[in-house]
């Protein structure tokens, strides 16, 4: 196994909510350079915050990307 492929199950044991939080760190980590808008910052934390509270619930990827496809199945029918 490749280090980024123990990396990737590494990912996947963490909770919804860390892995949330890791994604939002990958871009920046890859360029030093990179630095979210004021904008996105506050809407990213009032996300985690609705995450936290229990206000709102994370979706799998594979959901959400199986609900893509469908709207674009229908979108192409």
């Amino acid at each position: 196994m490749t280090r980024v492929q123990e990396l990737l199950e590494q990912v996947k044991a963490l909770t919804p909510e860390e892995r949330a939080e890791f994604w939002l760190l990958v871009p920046s980590a890859a360029d030093g350079d990179f630095e979210l808008s004021t904008d996105w910052r506050e809407e990213t934390q009032r996300r985690v915050e609705r995450l936290d509270s229990g206000e709102t619930q994370a979706v799998p990827w594979v959901d959400v990307t199986h609900r893509l496809r469908e709207r674009i199945r229908a979108h192409t029918d």
